[in-house]
């Protein structure tokens, strides 16, 4: 019996096109310079590991075309589209049969731009306790998907049992480290709503 709902943020409850973001950073940046990026620069900012102000130090000085801290931030930002308006009260609406909480590998840039974005739409300064019975950030946690201890992080700090939750994520990755830690999980394709797909994901494990 499914009792508690982990999402994904990111191309499961709010909206990206990363594309956008990938575009405007390979306009600057040294192809020879960045084999390194997940590595030395995008995975220690989602786990908080380095600051914002030296996330972007290393971007600048990944590039061969140095802008100034203006465009990349602009960069950075542009992959993030928004969460359509009627998903906010189908979220209240779950929480009447379900616990729903969030996992994101998300950073504090991101965040910020999000939860601005959000409240123009709401007019709700804290949308993670208005939403979710609890978030769980990356960047706060200082771990991030797929490492398996991520996910134990979760079950431990929430008292969740992986075999009452249903984790769903659009990356196959995430997917497979979730169901290795003991959660029913379900591959959320980006290009569904995923309100139109959450009876399907729970009907496989009802």
């Amino acid at each position: 019996m499914i009792k508690n709902l982990l999402f994904d943020f990111g191309n499961v409850l709010f909206d990206l096109d990363e594309a956008r973001t990938e575009e405007k950073l390979m306009q600057v940046l040294d192809p020879a310079k960045i084999s390194d990026l997940f590595e030395k620069v995008l995975h220690p900012f989602e786990r908080g590991e380095i600051s914002e102000e030296a996330f972007f130090n290393r971007l600048q000085r990944r590039s061969k075309d140095l802008k100034d801290g203006s465009y990349y931030y602009e960069a950075w930002n542009a992959m993030l589209l928004g969460m359509p308006e009627h998903r906010f009260q189908w979220l209240m609406n779950l929480r009447k049969t379900y616990r729903v909480f969030l996992l994101s590998n998300i950073n504090i840039t991101h965040l910020r731009a999000v939860k601005k974005m959000i409240y123009n739409q709401t007019g709700i300064d804290d949308f993670e306790s208005h939403y979710f019975d609890k978030v769980y950030y990356s960047f706060e946690i200082g771990l991030r998907k797929p490492e398996l201890k991520c996910f134990e992080f979760v079950m431990s700090h929430s008292g969740i049992l992986g075999s009452e939750t249903l984790f769903i994520d659009d990356k196959p990755e995430n997917v497979q480290a979730a169901s290795d830690s003991g959660f029913h999980a379900s591959l959320h394709d980006a290009e569904q709503a995923i309100e139109d797909k959450i009876l399907d994901y729970l009907s496989q494990f009802q």
